[in-house]
């Protein structure tokens, strides 16, 4: 029988998105990006927020962009594309890249984009996996005001 986690809630120092992650879990900012791992674990999930000042993020174009810099070629066939419950649009796609596995998920109400990225020495088992969807279903954009 599996345990049940207990997670928590984490607020963006912008304000502009909460999420929740496992209680046992480690937190910390570095550099001003949030960073999420079990202890015992070998891998980590980073968060990373963005604003556009003028115009919308095309979530297409900025996945292409993010894969191109660690040298993966984009495949749209190998990405998954669906929208969560408040309408978000999610990317997601996973890549092996410098012998480290990496899964990355950009969540974008169009004028705001988050990059969450977890890599590690290996491939995540099925409670990994689990814990992982649990955190990046769990985001959800703050109303914010510039």
């Amino acid at each position: 029988m599996a345990m049940r986690l207990e997670y928590q809630p984490y607020r963006s120092p912008q304000g502009w998105y909460n999420l929740i992650y496992p209680e046992y879990w480690t937190h910390e900012v570095i550099e001003g990006v949030p960073v999420f791992y079990d202890p015992e674990g070998s891998g980590a999930v980073v968060v990373t927020a963005l604003m556009h000042s003028s115009g919308e993020y095309d979530i297409d174009l900025e996945l292409k962009n993010y894969l191109i810099q660690h040298e993966i070629e984009y495949d749209p066939e190998k990405v998954a594309n669906f929208r969560n419950s408040e309408g978000s649009e999610i990317r997601a796609c996973e890549f092996i890249s410098k012998e480290r596995f990496w899964l990355v998920y950009m969540v974008s109400n169009g004028k705001q984009l988050i990059v969450c990225s977890y890599n590690s020495d290996e491939s995540p088992d099925s409670d990994l996996s689990g814990i992982l969807t649990t955190i990046i279903s769990s985001i959800r954009f703050l109303n914010t005001e510039e």
